[in-house]
């Protein structure tokens, strides 16, 4: 390989000269080949650099897509509970009690579908006997009559003992919407295991149909 010339440098133009019909022509030629490739090499940089960007104002603009709706909650129905009327009574009132303070009982039972399908249902009775034992009991839409306890059966989940002001407050979580009625059912002896002195109809109240989603 010939030697460069004293003083030449990658920078330092070269002269070529060469016989064009007879005249002598002369051209410098730049010898730069490191400053050419890094040159393309910043161009290309500057390209994707500025590509990166057109794409991230992009992604930015472009709306993401919806999240699908949750379930709604459904209005809560409020079912109003009275004691059933004398006559509807199948045992009469309970011993040592009034018609007037039979009908001093009353309460509200208010049902929500929640989103995961399960109906939601509390209870607020007040005007009970203090510290009474009561059951509570969905009345289905059969015939011929046929009752269930209102939430499960078992070591008294269906029962409540009002307090000494005669009020109870419960909650139950059902998997279906109830049947067509509410019945509460008085305790007279205050126990759970017999049927002789339990008197339906303290408290009854009519179901709405379900909510439709």
């Amino acid at each position: 390989m010939a030697e460069r010339p004293a003083g030449v440098t990658n920078k330092t133009p070269m002269t070529s000269v060469f016989k064009v019909k007879g005249r002598t022509v002369s051209s410098q030629i730049p010898f730069a080949l490191n400053q050419f490739g890094a040159s393309c090499a910043m161009t290309s940089l500057r390209r994707m650099f500025a590509m990166l960007a057109a794409l991230a104002v992009v992604a930015a603009a472009t709306p993401a897509p919806a999240a699908p709706p949750e379930p709604a909650v459904s209005e809560a129905a409020i079912v109003p509970l009275f004691p059933q009327k004398e006559p509807d009574l199948k045992k009469g009132l309970p011993p040592g009690m009034t018609a007037a303070s039979f009908w001093a009982a009353h309460g509200v039972a208010k049902l929500t579908r929640l989103p995961d399908g399960k109906i939601l249902t509390e209870f607020d009775f007040e005007g009970l006997i203090p510290y009474g034992v009561y059951t509570l009991w969905n009345v289905l839409d059969t015939q011929p009559f046929k009752d269930e306890p209102y939430t499960e059966f078992g070591a008294g989940k269906h029962a409540i003992v009002a307090d000494g002001s005669g009020r109870a407050h419960k909650v139950v979580l059902r998997d279906t919407w109830p049947g067509k009625e509410f019945l509460l059912d008085y305790h007279a002896d205050g126990k759970l295991s017999q049927a002789a002195n339990v008197y339906p109809g303290a408290l009854w109240g009519k179901f709405p149909a379900p909510p439709e989603r």
